[in-house]
């Protein structure tokens, strides 16, 4: 409830800037890495890992993702990723556990310690449903975000050139050579209403292994995209995590004296 106070705010002053299972003789076993290494729970952020091409440890790519598995509780368990063919003719498709990923730079960067011929030798993935490739889904079918992470907003700028704070919250920090340095967690403003402090949160990916640091509205340059907001930084990724944490601390309302 906070954070949509603040949106309204910040949008006020006119700111500018299944796998079901598997279809085969038998469900597989669940990965013995993947017990001890829970994926994250679901959100929209999840959505980007569709399309993402993964690398081996030269650098490589062997393989793109195309779907997205997740447990009855809701946190994703594995991943189902084109293999072979050319331009997605004639490939097929094979599952990865979560616990198998390597992600950085916020879901930019996708590897295994596999090599192409090892990730094609895995049994072909045949979806209980064809209508959910290419998409996130559990036993029931696709998930659907919960209520508040999907919008009608314009997604950048509107008519009037004025920045959506939905284009703000969730959006990458790159650096001046355009990495991928952060990701923005929630701004704040000062009494006149004017954007102050911008936390971004830094390293680990759907705030697994991340942490939280405050930087200046000044210190973010934002312009406008193909597809959404670009904001860039002169900081780097090194600098910015090696900045204190970032604690969220209600303040509390003044105490009244007397009766």
């Amino acid at each position: 409830m906070l954070k949509h106070i603040v949106l309204a705010a910040f949008l006020t002053c006119g700111a500018v800037v299944a796998h079901a299972q598997p279809q085969q003789a038998t469900s597989p076993p669940p990965s013995t890495a993947a017990d001890t290494t829970m994926g994250p729970s679901a959100t929209a952020d999840t959505r980007k890992l569709i399309g993402r091409n993964i690398k081996n440890a030269e650098g490589e790519t062997i393989g793109e993702i195309k779907s997205i598995y997740l447990s009855r509780d809701g946190r994703v368990d594995s991943v189902m990723v084109g293999v072979g063919g050319l331009l997605g003719i004639g490939d097929r498709e094979v599952r990865i556990a979560w616990s198998d990923l390597r992600i950085t730079d916020n879901g930019e960067k996708v590897a295994v310690s596999m090599t192409k011929d090892e990730l094609k030798a895995k049994p072909e993935y045949r979806y209980r449903n064809e209508a959910w490739r290419g998409q996130i889904f559990t036993d029931n079918g696709p998930w659907a975000a919960l209520p508040g992470e999907t919008t009608t907003s314009t997604g950048d700028f509107n008519a009037a050139g004025e920045m959506s704070g939905n284009a703000l919250i969730g959006a990458t920090v790159r650096n001046d050579r355009r990495e991928a340095v952060g990701k923005i967690e929630d701004v704040y403003l000062d009494a006149n209403g004017a954007i102050k402090t911008v936390v971004v949160s830094v390293g680990g990916f759907l705030g697994v292994g991340s942490k939280n640091v405050a930087v200046r509205w000044s210190d973010l340059k934002l312009s406008r995209g193909d597809k959404s907001v670009v904001v860039t930084t002169s900081w780097t990724k090194d600098s910015l995590k090696a900045m204190p944490d970032y604690k969220y601390e209600r303040r509390q309302p003044a105490t009244r004296s007397g009766g």
